[in-house]
């Protein structure tokens, strides 16, 4: 084949090349741009027909919105360097609608053997979509941070590998600082409350082994003055599971503080109050049950022993009330000492037996089992399960206390065969003030804070309280006791 025969196959099959690209191309030929050869994309870019080859581009784009575009490309020929185009916005006419859409162009030089420009390649693919698709992140993006600081929540990320904090401008103005300062992890935990940092510190522990970032705490702004604060987050692990990130928000919650700070002191004042009278109440129905057994007056005995009964109600509600303020302000101290847990279920059943007669409380003593804690909190919490476990059962029904030596808990469980918890109910049930509603437990009384103390006592213990449960078949109350640590 001859050169020349060469040539032409060369050329027709770079035509063809260009003519079936499924994006828009167009050869233009020396210094004067002529339109070499051109699809149908690209000549739909142009809004031009096909006989428009052979001309000069600047003719046939001489409109002054397109001038330019011609100017770009000379300029691509004068200095023999690539030029790139992103996200061009071109209004174009398709299927009846002039609607906007968006590009990519490359404008190449072509070079001879002797690295002289000898015309351009221009380049153009539709990237309209992928526009779109950012525009709606972005928008939806400024939506949600629109609204996350109209509820005046601050969103954060830090890199849990080097400590650095990205974090949105409410974050500063919350721990005290002008929105546009921005803080590092020192100034941030270095404003935590120095009797909360270990607060922290068991919250950041947990989060790495569970994912789930929980704790109210309480800051110190430059001036001194003392807030609260809500953190809520999420740890982002590798493929190996190492934690590489922590996601998050934190609110400003003091307001809502000062004013359970503010029941609470009532809560405590009013309690204490009306220990006194109480007392008082007590020691004068058992004087008048003692006078009325030796009366022999069965109806006045047992009209005193009621009376008693509901005095002892009202007591252990008034001391679960002190007990909640104390709590709640951090004033609730733990009087840790040795003792058998298995002495501690025997000492609280016979206690239990005159209040739970009609139900059978089985327990099965094993070995002695010393542990480091505070003897009558720790009762407190098996009563108030084994008080449940009566309320919530039916008369008759067994209620199964045990005790199981893990390899560095105790495990303490009180097991009934009553209504049982819901789903819904078992992830709220330790949460002060909580009560299940439904017509099965219509007419049981209790302000729900029983629960709430028990998770509040074993949560001072460094211990963990939950419950298992299936509707209808009974629920197992249990908590976890470290053997070895020293709660103080």
């Amino acid at each position: 084949m001859k050169k020349k025969d060469q040539n032409i196959a060369v050329r027709q099959s770079a035509d063809d090349l260009i003519i079936q690209a499924p994006v828009a191309i167009s050869f233009l030929k020396s210094n004067s741009l002529v339109i070499e050869s051109a699809n149908s994309h690209i000549l739909e870019l142009w809004e031009k027909q096909a006989d428009i080859i052979g001309r000069p581009l600047a003719f046939v784009l001489s409109a002054p919105g397109q001038l330019h575009y011609v100017k770009s490309v000379q300029d691509v020929y004068k200095s023999g360097h690539i030029h790139f185009g992103y996200e061009t916005p071109i209004r174009l006419n398709r299927n009846g609608h002039n609607n906007l859409f968006y590009f990519d162009f490359v404008y190449k030089p072509v070079k001879d053997s002797s690295n002289n420009t000898v015309g351009v390649m221009v380049v153009a693919t539709e990237v309209t979509k992928q526009v779109v698709a950012r525009q709606l992140l972005e928008e939806a993006e400024e939506r949600l941070r629109l609204a996350i600081e109209a509820t005046g929540i601050a969103n954060w990320d830090m890199d849990l590998l080097n400590n650095d904090v990205i974090a949105s401008s409410r974050l500063s103005e919350i721990f005290g600082y002008d929105a546009d300062e921005t803080l590092t992890y020192q100034q941030l935990f270095g404003a935590v409350h120095p009797d909360d940092k270990c607060v922290v510190d068991m919250a950041f522990e947990e989060a790495i082994k569970s994912s789930i970032y929980l704790c109210e705490t309480r800051i110190v702004w430059a001036d001194g003055s003392i807030r609260w604060i809500r953190t809520t987050g999420k740890v982002l692990y590798d493929d190996h599971h190492k934690p590489l990130r922590m996601l998050g928000t934190t609110i400003d919650i003091t307001k809502r503080k000062q004013e359970e700070i503010m029941k609470n002191d009532f809560i405590a004042m009013a309690s204490h109050e009306l220990k006194t009278p109480l007392t008082s109440l007590k020691a004068y129905t058992q004087l008048l049950v003692s006078k009325a057994k030796k009366a022999g007056d069965e109806f006045f005995i047992n009209a005193l022993e009621k009376s008693e009964n509901q005095i002892n109600k009202m007591a252990r509600l008034i001391y679960g009330f002190l007990d909640m303020s104390k709590i709640e302000s951090g004033k609730l101290q733990l009087n840790t000492q040795a003792f058998d847990i298995n002495e501690l279920f025997d000492e609280i059943i016979a206690d239990k037996l005159l209040i739970a007669p009609d139900h059978v409380l089985s327990f099965k003593s094993g070995q002695t089992i010393q542990i480091n804690a505070d003897k009558e909190k720790i009762a407190q919490v098996i009563g108030n399960f084994i008080s449940n476990a009566v309320k919530y059962s039916p008369k008759g029904s067994a209620i199964t206390l045990a005790v199981k030596k893990l390899s560095e808990n105790l495990r303490i469980s009180v097991k009934d065969e009553g209504i049982g918890l819901k789903v819904r109910d078992q992830q709220s049930v330790f949460q002060r003030f909580y009560r299940v509603e439904d017509e099965s437990t219509r007419g049981l009384s209790g302000f729900g804070i029983g629960l709430y103390l028990s998770a509040e006592i074993i949560r001072l213990h460094h211990g963990k309280i939950a419950v298992e449960s299936e509707e209808g078949k009974g629920a197992e109350f249990y908590f976890l006791l470290p053997l070895q640590t020293d709660p103080n």
